[in-house]
Parts: C-alpha cells; structure tokens; sequence
C-alpha cells in the first residue's frame, strides 16, 4: 500500500516557484540562473502562497525573488535570473555520455515487475517496491543501468557510491554536481546542490 508523503516534495517547490517567477517577465526571456533555500519542511495539506519580486527588470537581465509561504511563514525562497536570447560566436559545453537512447530503456514500472519476479529477491524489498509501483509519478524515469536487486550484496561498494563524484561531505551536509542534457545532446542544465546528511554513529559491539 501507499502512504502519502508527511512533507512537500522539494521539486515541486522549486518548480512553482520558477514558474511564479516566469510570469511576471515577458516572454523573450528565459531563466539562466536560479538558486534555492529550503527554510521549513512544507505541509502536503495546505496550500501554497508564492510571492515574486521584482529585484531588477533591465534590458538584457531581469531577477526575481520568490519567497512560498504557509502558515504565515517562509518555507522557501530562491533568486531567478532572466536573459534575453543573445547570439555569439562563442559556443561551449560538456559533451552528453554516450548512453542508449530512451527508446531503448526500461521505465520504472518495468524495472519493478521485473525485480519482483526475481525468485532470488531479498524478502525486505517487495514492500518498498509495491509503495514505489503505486505512486502516481508524473515523470518518467528510465535508468540507464540498473543493477539487479537480487546481486546488490555481491557487488563492491566502490561500485554502489559512485554517485558522490568528488563531492564534499561533513559538518552533516553533502555536496553534488549534475549535468541534465536534452536527447539530442544539447548541455540543458547544470546544477549544484547541498543537502543535510546525518548518520548515526555506529557503536561497536565487539568486546575485543
């Protein structure tokens, strides 16, 4: 079974707020830049308020600031940055990985039937992989290679945290860099986010 989220999801936030932002520039701009603070955990029950301000309209640049509020107070506020299209000569980005095409992959919800027909499926994860399938998702997500549940165990760690990719972490807080390209190789997004980590310490039981 589904059990509904305690708090907004923080993508969510960050794309309605973009969107509030949009619509008070004119249509020839697009959002270059945008940076985001989560202040307070969001209620799932209560609407959303977003309030835009206009920071600077110029000719070329434009920035808004968005705070979304519930309850009377801030639970978010991001900066977004317009820029009028403006050709140049100079062109530059990172070059997309070579990955199969989205045609190619499986989605989610066939990866998940397919981990829950594993005989050799760990019985912790059938649970988790129900809640996951009856979630109403309105992305598609298709992972370029999955790993089967079934040999998570055997594989090395190295191989499992892979995804830290130079990242910094300590003082509880996680930082990590992404790149989102267009499907026909176009650098779409570069992002960089810092997220709050905290573990427990493990105590040791060993009486050596």
């Amino acid at each position: 079974y589904w059990v509904p989220a305690k708090r907004l999801f923080g993508g969510q936030i960050v794309g309605q707020a973009l969107v509030a932002a949009a619509k008070s520039v004119s249509e020839d701009v697009h959002v270059h830049s945008l940076h985001c603070y989560f202040v307070r955990a969001g209620d799932p029950k209560v609407p959303v308020l977003y309030q835009v301000e206009r920071t600077r309209t110029g000719s070329s640049f434009s920035v808004r600031s968005v705070k979304a509020v519930q309850h009377g107070k801030p639970i978010f506020i991001c900066q977004a940055s317009f820029q009028q299209a403006q050709p140049s000569p100079m062109q530059h980005q990172f070059s997309m990985p070579t990955v199969p095409p989205p045609e190619e992959l499986l989605d989610c919800e066939t990866l998940i039937d397919q981990y829950l027909r594993d005989p050799n499926l760990q019985k912790r994860y059938p649970l988790a992989l129900n809640r996951i399938a009856a979630q109403e998702v309105p992305i598609e997500i298709k992972p370029v290679n999955p790993s089967p549940l079934s040999q998570l165990q055997r594989m090395e760690p190295k191989q499992m945290f892979w995804v830290r990719a130079r990242g910094y972490i300590g003082g509880s807080r996680g930082l990590v860099h992404g790149r989102l390209w267009r499907q026909d190789g176009v650098l779409a997004v570069t992002c960089a986010q810092e997220g709050v980590i905290r573990v427990k310490p493990r105590v040791s039981e060993s009486k050596l």
